[in-house]
Order: structure tokens, then sequence, then C-alpha cells
């Protein structure tokens, strides 16, 4: 019997760099589409239970949910203060607006590690199951910078550039209270979030309780140090 040869010219069946691609493609669809709806209104409509019933699944797909949240959140810290800046880009630099996208993922990043280090002393935990715990910031974060977007929308007086660049101040006496309660909302839920992580992992509720604010500050003080250190 004579042999069939494959036709050079036809597609290979397998997994083929395009099928792999094809499929990731559809893995962030599928994000977008199902999981971050589903985070979100999990997140703010079960603070509590909610949050903590997101901190318990450990499995590839919340890594994965994990990954793109936090790089989301970062560029949405890139893009939105880019656009709002209008004229001043030029001024500015898109490095500038590069290194507020990388500030707000290291962040995250920080808090990942800090939940690591904390779950460590009386356990093994892994890595990666804690990156949910920095990820889930994302949401106050996307949050934070949506509303500042709108306001910006309205009010000449609210500028993001200024408010991420430290001169909060001036943007609050120009009528930006508005975002100062968001921001203290804010960090009240990057507290929910570590302590409901923290609980996840059988940590009392005393000890998560006390320990939250601290781990928190401790994030935003060793992110501040080590964004010093970068820009030098």
């Amino acid at each position: 019997m004579e042999s069939i040869k494959p036709n050079p010219n036809q597609p290979q069946q397998g997994n083929s760099p395009t099928t792999s691609a094809a499929f990731d493609k559809e893995k962030i669809k599928g994000f977008y589409k199902e999981s971050l709806p589903r985070i979100v209104k999990t997140f703010f409509s079960e603070p509590i239970q909610g949050t903590f019933a997101l901190l318990s699944e450990k499995s590839e797909t919340s890594y994965f949910n994990s990954l793109i949240l936090i790089l989301s959140t970062g560029i949405l810290y890139i893009l939105v203060p880019y656009v709002v800046a209008g004229d001043m880009r030029s001024m500015i630099g898109f490095g500038t607006f590069v290194k507020i996208g990388l500030a707000i993922i290291l962040l995250m990043l920080v808090i990942a590690a800090i939940s690591f280090g904390i779950k460590s002393i009386s356990g093994k935990p892994v890595f990666k199951n804690e990156l949910l715990t920095g990820a889930l910031c994302g949401i106050p974060l996307s949050l934070l910078i949506i509303t500042i977007f709108i306001l910006g929308l309205f009010s000449k007086s609210v500028d993001v550039t200024d408010l991420l660049s430290g001169g909060g101040q001036e943007v609050l006496q120009s009528g930006g209270i508005i975002i100062g309660f968001l921001m203290l909302y804010i960090f009240l839920m990057f507290i929910n979030i570590v302590q409901q992580s923290l609980k996840s992992a059988g940590t009392k509720d005393s000890i998560a309780w006390y320990v939250s604010p601290i781990a928190v500050l401790t994030a935003f003080f060793i992110t501040s140090l080590l964004i010093e250190k970068l820009i030098k």
C-alpha cells in the first residue's frame, strides 16, 4: 500500500503556537467577560464572606486571574493619567506614566509578599496563591483612578497627575473631598482584604484584626522606599 505523505501546505493538527496563542486570548476574554464581573460583584456585594471565599480558592484559575488583574490595574494607571494629562504629556513624558503603573503593580506585589510572610510563620503557603491578596487590591485602586478620571471630566481642579505625584493636598483643598473619602474607604478595603486573606489561612480573628492594618501600612512604607530607590 502506498504511504500517504503529509501535505506541507495543509495545516497540521496539534498544539501549535497559533493554537496556544488563540487559547490564551480566549482565557483573557473569559476573564474580562466572566471572571472579572463575578469577582467585582462578590467583592462589593459580600465584602466579608465573599472576599473570604475568593481568597480561599486555590487553583490555577485564581492564579491566572491574579496575574491579569494585577497587570490590568497597572495598565489602567498608565493610560488614565496619560489621557487626563492632555497637553501636559509632552512636558511630563510617557516614562512618568509608566512609573506610576509600575508603582501600583509593585504595591500589590508587596502586599502579596507581606501576606505570604505572615502566613509563613504558622504554615507553608505558596506564593502564587498569595498573589490574589495583592490582586484584589487592584479593584479599589481601579475604582479610585476611574473616579478621578470622571471627576476630571467635570472639574479642572482635579488633576490626576498632581494627585498621583504627591500633590494630593492641593487637590483635596480645591474640592476633591469625594476623593478623600474614597481613599479612606480604599484603605479600609485593603485592610479587609488582608484580614480575610489571613483568616482564610486559619489565622485567629483577633490576630488578623490587629495585624492587617499594620501589614497594609508596612506595604505602603516598603513600596515608597522601593520607588524612591528605583527613581534614583
